[in-house]
């Protein structure tokens, strides 16, 4: 009778345990997706200040201003291109939340962005004026702010999460459980 005792609260503390650590890896991994979703956020201002900012230099441009207002949408548009990049690898990562590949792309996106942005941003001032308006210059600094503080916080939710998964004796069972680890950006 004790060893058939035993065994019941062997199996039933093995069950707790086990339903413990499967809803802590889905609150971690819950609390992963919602981190996602603020950098996805985030990233999507660079998409509407691009394309603002494009209108109004379409706008603005007359043929009669002469060579310089001609040139100005040509200047943004390698920007453009590595904003909807930037839109299509979000996509991705949206769509395949937390795997590792999509996130990975999606981080060298935005880095290409974010350099394309300083070298249009470091591009000397001609006689219209510097390249890069004062007040877009701004904008662009505060969704960045704002992007780094979300890819941080989700990156360090991502890394407690992976952290989780491969301790013992979680690691065991998480595959069984369906958990892989996910990526950084």
């Amino acid at each position: 009778m004790s060893g058939s005792l035993t065994l019941w609260i062997t199996l039933a503390l093995s069950l707790f345990w086990s339903v413990g650590l499967y809803n802590r890896l889905m609150r971690m991994r819950a609390r992963g997706l919602g981190a996602l979703g603020s950098v996805e956020k985030h990233m999507h201002h660079y998409l509407e200040l691009v394309l603002e900012q494009g209108l109004a230099i379409e706008a603005t441009s007359d043929p009669v201003e002469g060579e310089v207002a001609r040139q100005a949408p040509a200047r943004w548009a390698h920007l453009l291109a590595d904003v909807q990049l930037l839109e299509q690898s979000l996509k991705a990562a949206v769509a395949t939340p937390l795997t590792a590949e999509p996130l990975a792309r999606l981080g060298e996106a935005y880095a290409g962005l974010q350099a394309t942005w300083h070298d249009l941003h470091e591009t000397p001032a001609d006689l219209a004026g510097p390249v890069v308006p004062a007040a877009m210059q701004a904008r662009w600094d505060a969704i960045t702010l704002r992007v780094e503080s979300a890819r941080g916080g989700f990156n360090q939710i991502l890394t407690k999460y992976n952290e989780a998964l491969g301790q013992f004796p979680a690691r065991l069972v998480v595959g069984m459980m369906g958990f892989k680890p996910g990526g950084l950006l």
